[in-house]
């Protein structure tokens, strides 16, 4: 064959090759626009016709890929639900993103339902794999007969006579913050707060403080003795480990970022060695650690307890954790009740983020609202010195009926978690006490929710309904609890006619641990200063993590 042959040989195959490349490019195309096409019509005209509440009335959404989502980031918790609450009725439909269907009701009936069977009404996949992350498989994360198991065994640390034990812990706390308030008032030099006072702030006998930043460490530090006999002495000392390992965790875990949102939607994505994941790995590791050896150190004393042939109601310890492993090892507990050493050490990180970040926060809207209600501050503080006592009794304590009804009135305008998302397990029909007028015009009395449906539980809405509460819902009024109107106990909560607590089977099991504490350090604080709103007025902005 001549040289010139084998060219032209070459050029041939060549060409017919740079053809199939083509070919299968041009495939490869196509099967791509094919599947994005099919996806397209799958998550949003195919599931918009296949939705069994269609014919609900919802908002429109921003985007056709993040729904209304960036309208509920951008927005106060819960203003864009509350506006379309106003315009749409108490139950409503909205999409998230790849658009997701989100069901929304603020209707009683409706929530009573959901919140009394939370078998059909788990929380969702993503929220339970999120929380784990950080909590581990506490009361919290179990769903279920492991929810059940565990909630048995964590009762007693949660019953009046143990939060009544603990009371003494609380004061301690309180009265170390009040000193420690004092002394920053009293310490010209002392920076109070992450920014200085202007000068129309500066004020003779007080000081810019940021309050939540003490509250705080007054919480945790209530947390840790009250929790599992643990001193983080967070108003002494400027730095802990387990503090700084809790916080960097809670922190990082909290932060909202393109790679977390894609995490969360795609746990395959946390195999990546991102530094958001490294330190939550390494406070996780720290966290165990020293929880592992509180737990035995637990355990040590019960197993002493019972070769010295102590009796049964003998007192190991008044702590949440104590009360917890003394009724683990009970005798008359069967094997199979018990929990794993994994599951106890969840507890303890439960016990810090559910009894800590709340109660701080909730102290915090507390504090600010008085400030800006100088009567009911004044008034406020002439019961709590009205009694003689500097640390009265549990029952002194919890029957203060001004301070009861400011507690709770400020706990429902400013819940310390605004919502809650729950998902059917199956297909379920849901009966709502208010029917609303469909997207054809009918009135709809009951709704069908698929199997997988993420339902929006609205606390701050409910707690601020008109319906519930009267036209004067959202503003401030203590004295609005010496004549509730006949509505507000259909609210499905396990206190005070609210959803701050939730209600329903899986209701806050600390709601009474944290009442004692908010009680106690309010106490104290309202019987030694006074908290005013700084002269500049400084805008406070509601933010949900």
């Amino acid at each position: 064959m001549k040289s010139s042959d084998v060219f032209r040989t070459l050029s041939a195959a060549l060409s017919q090759t740079e053809l199939s490349l083509a070919d299968i490019t041009l495939y490869a195309l196509g099967t791509s626009c094919v599947a994005l096409l099919g996806a397209y019509l799958y998550l949003w005209p195919y599931r918009a016709y296949t939705l069994p509440f269609k014919n609900l009335q919802g908002p429109e959404p921003d985007s056709w890929f993040f729904g209304s989502m960036r309208r509920i980031i951008k927005e106060p918790p819960l203003a864009p639900h509350q506006a379309w609450l106003e315009q749409y009725g108490p139950t409503y439909r909205y999409r998230l993103f790849f658009g997701s269907w989100r069901f929304f009701t603020a209707d009683p009936l409706a929530l009573s339902y959901i919140l009394n069977h939370s078998d059909l009404f788990p929380k969702t996949g993503m929220a339970r794999r999120e929380m784990e992350t950080i909590l581990g498989r506490g009361v919290l994360i179990a769903e279920g007969e492991d929810h059940k198991r565990q909630r048995k065994v964590l009762n007693p640390s949660f019953s009046l006579t143990a939060v009544r034990g603990m009371l003494p812990i609380f004061y301690d706390s309180a009265y170390e913050l009040r000193d420690k308030l004092q002394g920053l008032i009293e310490d010209p030099n002392a920076m109070a707060s992450p920014t200085p006072a202007k000068e129309e702030d500066k004020v003779e006998g007080g000081k810019k403080v940021d309050v939540m930043k003490y509250l705080g460490q007054a919480t945790i530090d209530v947390i840790g003795k009250a929790g599992f006999d643990y001193d983080f002495q967070a108003l002494k000392a400027p730095t802990n480990e387990l503090a700084d390992a809790y916080r960097s965790l809670f922190s990082t875990s909290m932060t909202i970022t393109p790679m977390a949102i894609l995490q969360a939607l795609f746990p395959v994505f946390k195999k990546l060695p991102t530094k958001r994941m490294r330190v939550a790995s390494e406070a996780i590791r720290t966290t165990k650690r020293i929880g592992m050896r509180l737990l035995e150190e637990k355990k040590q004393a019960v197993r002493k307890a019972h070769s010295e042939g102590l009796e049964k109601g003998t007192d190991i310890g008044r702590d949440l954790l104590s009360i917890l492993v003394k009724a683990n090892m009970a005798s008359d507990l069967k094997p199979e009740q018990r929990m794993s050493d994994s599951e106890v050490l969840a507890q303890i990180t439960t016990f810090m983020l559910a009894g800590n970040e709340t109660s701080a926060t909730a102290l915090s809207w507390i504090c600010y609202v008085l400030s800006m209600h100088q009567d009911v501050q004044d008034r406020l503080r002439e019961e709590v010195t009205s009694v003689s006592d500097d640390r009265p009794s549990f029952e002194t304590l919890t029957q203060l009926p001004y301070m009861d009804k400011v507690i709770r009135e400020v706990l429902r305008l400013y819940p310390p978690a605004p919502s809650t998302v729950r998902q059917a397990e199956e297909a379920t029909t849901l009966p709502l006490s208010k029917p609303v007028k469909g997207r054809d015009g009918k009135m709809i009395d009951h709704v069908n929710l698929p199997k997988g449906c993420v339902i929006f539980v609205p606390i701050m809405c409910i707690n601020i309904s008109t319906d519930v509460w009267g036209p004067d819902a959202s503003t401030f009024n203590p004295d609005r609890y010496d004549n509730l109107p006949s509505s507000s106990n259909q609210v499905p909560g396990v206190w005070g006619n609210l959803l701050t607590f939730l209600g329903g089977t899986r209701n806050c099991i600390g709601y009474r641990f944290a009442l004692a504490e908010i009680k106690a350090i309010l106490f104290v604080l309202i019987r030694s200063m006074k908290f005013e709103e700084l002269p500049s007025k400084p805008q406070f902005e509601k933010k949900a993590a």
